[in-house]
């Protein structure tokens, strides 16, 4: 039996988070654009359909027939219009208009609304494979709506002829079998999402610590750089290790050596902000990308964190307390330089620095930079 949480869990499928959207949106944008061709090549085609059921009117459906060439513009307006919720209205009036030119069509063939019920069927696969890019609401409200219109159409008088009992037992179980795949493509889509996620995010982080890893820093502050020179913004790092770390493990043991590490790891996330970068670059050494922080503001940072270091005690395995202290470089880079590979040298440059100058201290980057 369902609990009330796997009920909750399958209706948050009827209300995707807006991530969720933009990434479907952004995989399915080029799909759906081509998707739009059907419309087009099958409601032209159809002409022959026409012919076959009634010669005569067929020479009264040729141009409603070109009608459908109309979807034709929708590739063209999917790869320059960006709002995609005008979009989502513009495709769903699309399909509205589809149907009535259709009703038209079956209107000036001879029988047409007997022979030509079963068309109707076609503009229920049109949010499937066209509206595969919006969100499931969208889907389903289109779906309902293209198997309703007809319907509504009939009963104004507007589809004259129009077989309101043949159509219902027809087009409705099609329309239900419809929405339930709607649903199982956005659960299979929003599944796969999330595990993307998680994978991504685990491959993005350090797993002891729970900060970012080498992978994910590289990449982010060779953006963060270009960023902030072309809004001319500053932008600073900081690296920094554990002092005499070997000894903490021979002595201590591997697991008070893990302790230190989260330990400095935590300090460096309570003292960075919230816009700041704190990446684990690979054993007890650290870095922090500051944003929109000059030299002045990084080495403030920089001394939160020391001292906070030296205050916080490491339990060990056999419950003794002891300390550690940090040596820490910091860098800014200079206007006009986009290479990520200058501050990373100067930085870890002062670092080493601050180990030659004893230790548990701040230096900074002395090397100017020349273009």
């Amino acid at each position: 039996m369902w609990t009330l949480k796997d009920r909750l869990n399958v209706l948050r499928f009827f209300t995707e988070p807006e991530p969720v959207l933009i990434k479907k949106w952004s995989d399915l944008r080029a799909f759906c654009s081509i998707m739009f061709v059907m419309p087009a090549a099958v409601g032209v085609s159809h002409w022959v359909w026409d012919y076959v059921t009634d010669p005569i009117g067929a020479r009264h459906t040729i141009g409603l027939r070109l009608l459908f060439l109309s979807s034709l513009v929708f590739p063209f307006a999917f790869k320059y219009i960006k709002n995609r919720r005008l979009l989502e209205f513009a495709s769903i009036a699309l399909g509205m208009t589809g149907l009535f030119v259709y009703i038209l069509i079956l209107d000036r063939i001879h029988n047409g609304m007997t022979y030509g019920i079963g068309g109707f069927t076609f503009f229920l696969f049109i949010p499937l494979l066209m509206f595969q890019g919006f969100s499931v609401r969208v889907n389903l409200l289109s779906t309902f709506l293209f198997a309703l219109f007809p319907q509504f159409l009939g009963i104004i008088g507007i589809a004259h002829h129009f077989q309101n009992a043949q159509y219902a037992v027809l087009i409705w179980p099609t329309a239900i079998a419809m929405m339930l795949a709607h649903f199982a493509f956005a659960l299979n889509y929003r599944l796969r999402y999330e595990s993307e996620m998680t994978l991504a995010q685990m491959s993005n982080t350090d797993p002891l610590t729970g900060v970012s890893n080498r992978r994910h820093f590289i990449p982010t502050i060779r953006d963060e750089i270009m960023r902030s020179q072309r809004l001319n913004h500053p932008v600073s790092l900081i690296i920094l290790d554990i002092d005499h770390f070997k000894k903490i493990n021979d002595v201590y043991g591997h697991s008070s050596g893990d302790a230190a590490i989260c330990a400095l790891a935590k300090i460096c996330r309570q003292m960075a902000r919230q816009i700041d970068t704190v990446v684990r670059l690979g054993g007890d050494e650290f870095a922090i990308l500051l944003l929109e922080a000059n030299l002045e503001e990084a080495c403030s940072i920089a001394e939160r964190i020391r001292a906070a270091a030296e205050k916080t005690p490491i339990t060990t395995f056999g419950s003794a307390e002891i300390y550690f202290t940090v040596s820490i470089g910091v860098a800014e880079q200079p206007e006009g330089n986009t290479s990520e590979k200058w501050i990373l040298e100067q930085a870890d440059a002062a670092m080493y620095q601050a180990k030659v100058a004893g230790r548990n201290c701040i230096m900074t980057a002395t090397t100017p930079y020349s273009q």
